[in-house]
Formats: C-alpha cells, structure tokens, sequence
C-alpha cells in the first residue's frame, strides 16, 4: 500500500534522518519533516538526498531565505504583482498567482530579473511557513500546498518578452531543485489557447513529479475545479466565492491584485543603469571570466554586474588551500545562476568567514554563437568595519 506523501515518518525514514543529521551539521535549522519531505522526493535514496540537502542549504544561505521575511522588495514588484495566500477547505495554504495580470515586459524594464525571481521564493517562503503551522496542527510531519495561476489578461508579451521568458524558465528550475513535495496540485485557471499551447512548450523543462500536478481546466470549468478544493464562503467572489470585502470581489486585504501597465517613471536607462564601473570586458561564447579574491578576515563580497546583450551565468567558489586550480576541485560558496542582465544590473553580496581564495565566475560556456560584453564592480569589506 502507497504511503500518502505526508503520512507519518517509518521506522526507516527515522533511522535515515537521523543518519543525515550525523552526516549534514549543516541542517540542524531543518526540522524533520523538513528533511523527511527531500528524502521522500529522493526515494529514500541516503546519498541522493545528502547531496542534494547540502546544495540547498547553500542555495538558503546564498538567497538569505531564512531571514527573507526582513526583505524589503522594490516598490514596483509589490504594487504590479498580484498575489495571495489563502486556504483551501481542510486549512491547507493556496498560493495564487495573477501571473496574467503583469506587465511583464514594464516590470523587467523596472526591476533587476534577480529581485523579480526573489520575490517570487518570498511568497513560497510564506506559504511553507503556513504549512508548517498547519503541519503542527494536523500532527503530519509536513504539510503541502496548492498553486493556483490566474492567466486572466495574459498578453502576447508573456510568451515573447526574452527577460520574462528567461527569469521565468530560472524561476521554475530553482523550484524544481529546492521546493521537492511543496505542492498537492498547480491549477491554471482562465488559460487561452496560446498559454495552452505555450504549456505544452515548456514541458520539456518540467521534471515529470511537477507535470502529473498540473491541472488546466476548459476557460468555462474554470470556477467548478476551484470549487472542488475551496471553500466558497471563505473564497473571494471575484474567483468564483461568495466573499465580498466592504464591497469589493477581489477582496485586497486577501489577493493583491496589481495588475496595469507599470509607470514609466520605474523604467531603469540600461546607458545610466551602471554609469561608474570598474572593469568591462568580452566573455566570448563557450568561455567563461575568472576573478579571484584572496580573504585572510571576515569579509563581504559585493557585485555589481550587467551585459550588453542577454543573460549571463555567475557563481563563487571557494578554495582554503590556494593551491587548487580547476573550479570543480572547489566549493561552491554561492550556487550557479544564470541571470538576465541587460536592462538592470544584478547586485549581491555574499558574507564569508573562512580565509582563502575565492573565484568569482562568469560563465557564458552554455553560448555557441554570442560573446557577452560584461561590466561589473567588485567590492570587498571586513565585516568588522561594517558592523561600526
């Protein structure tokens, strides 16, 4: 008999999870539902799930998901991007998405694709949080989530604008590899034919445990599949619920509906976006730009980096004896993303303790035809004087 995929923790997983424990320190914050939920996705598999519990918890340090909750995100993404958490009629969190209602093409014209992406894992981060509020009431280990896509509104713009398509496409791939078992079912409400179609473009990205979750009712089943999983009285009229907010369907303190083309004032000039920048140089296709950075203090390392054309990769690696010399030899201080980066800069930073060498990389390796012309800043602080 199939285990229901929160059902309580065997006497194997226990012993399992304690192993990871005794081999992982680095995921004492984890709680054992949390670990119990990538062992599941992994099979049961001890070193698949080390391995990739301890990519994670870089990603998490990496991203500062655990304190994302202190985030402010820029002003445009919170006025334009319609969101909501609600729940679904045994209490569960429903995540809703107004994905059709965005100005894809005015918001990454306003915001770096890396903030875009940020604030998408805010609100993921959110709804895990009500999971485990959930989790602790039910007494499951863990507790899973619904994604429900409003496509009302979409445009051809969704389908043809390059920086959307490409932070989109980085969005659902750092899903797929650090959000295992998060979702019960994606619901993709009010799609037209071209976002059908489009869907069945984007298969090929899509691991096959996301694919078997995904619903896409007809444009008029729409508000019956909803009702299979909601409850009416406590869900807003405007997505088929009876619930009015003084008045209003859409019920704001709820769903933040965004939506409207954003202002032009937003728009960042890609010519003044990084007016003062210490290096530029060509990452011809296939190649990739090294910048090493040798740390005897704790230290934060900061960017600041954009191209000419298209998106770029970057990652940081770390060698504490100074003598290694292939990147795959190194620990990844800061896992690989690739980035769209030509309209508005991406910038970070990264806090590190231990001394030794560190490689920044930018990696156009993935490119057969197309040099990349990168400007970037690099700055390195003692962590001591930024505490002054």
């Amino acid at each position: 008999m199939l285990l229901s995929p929160t059902a309580l923790p065997t006497t194997i997983e226990l012993h399992k999870i304690r192993e990871l424990r005794s081999i992982l320190p680095q995921i004492e914050n984890l709680n054992d539902g949390y670990v119990l939920r990538w062992l599941r996705a992994k099979s049961g598999q001890l070193d698949e799930t080390s391995d990739s519990l301890k990519k994670h918890v870089i990603f998490r340090k990496a991203w500062e998901l655990d304190k994302i909750h202190q985030w402010n995100p820029p002003e445009c993404l919170e006025k334009y991007c319609g969101y909501g958490l609600l729940g679904d009629m045994d209490g569960r969190p429903i995540l809703m998405s107004l994905l059709g209602n965005v100005d894809v093409e005015g918001l990454l014209r306003s915001v770096a694709s890396l903030d875009y992406i940020k604030f998408s894992l805010a609100a993921i981060e959110k709804g895990m949080k009500l999971c485990e509020q959930k989790a602790r009431e039910s007494g499951r280990p863990f507790e899973q989530m619904t994604l429900v896509f409003d496509l009302e509104n979409i445009s051809s713009a969704h389908f043809s604008c390059k920086q959307f398509a490409s932070s989109f496409t980085t969005l659902v791939s750092l899903f797929q590899d650090h959000y295992p078992m998060v979702l019960r079912k994606i619901l993709i409400i009010r799609a037209p034919e071209m976002a059908r179609i489009a869907y069945a473009s984007i298969t090929a990205i899509l691991q096959d445990p996301i694919t078997r979750l995904v619903e896409m009712p007809s444009e008029l089943d729409w508000q019956w599949s909803l009702a299979q999983i909601v409850n009416l009285d406590g869900w807003p009229m405007y997505w088929g619920g009876n619930l009015v907010e003084n008045g209003d369907p859409k019920c704001p303190s709820r769903i933040r509906y965004g939506g409207g083309a954003v202002d032009e004032s937003y728009f960042v000039d890609p010519k003044k976006a990084m007016a003062d920048y210490d290096q530029l140089t060509t990452v011809y296709a296939g190649d990739k730009h090294l910048i090493q950075i040798k740390v005897k203090r704790p230290s934060r390392i900061s960017w600041q980096y954009m191209t000419d054309e298209d998106d770029i990769g970057f990652e940081i690696h770390y060698d504490s004896t100074g003598a290694c010399d292939k990147l795959t030899d190194m620990e990844t201080v800061y896992p690989y993303i690739r980035l769209e980066c030509t309209t508005v800069p991406i910038s970070g930073f990264l806090d590190v303790t231990r001394p030794g060498n560190y490689i920044l990389e930018f990696d156009n390796y993935y490119s057969w035809f197309s040099a990349k012309q990168l400007r970037y800043n690099i700055e390195i602080d003692e962590l001591d004087q930024l505490s002054n």
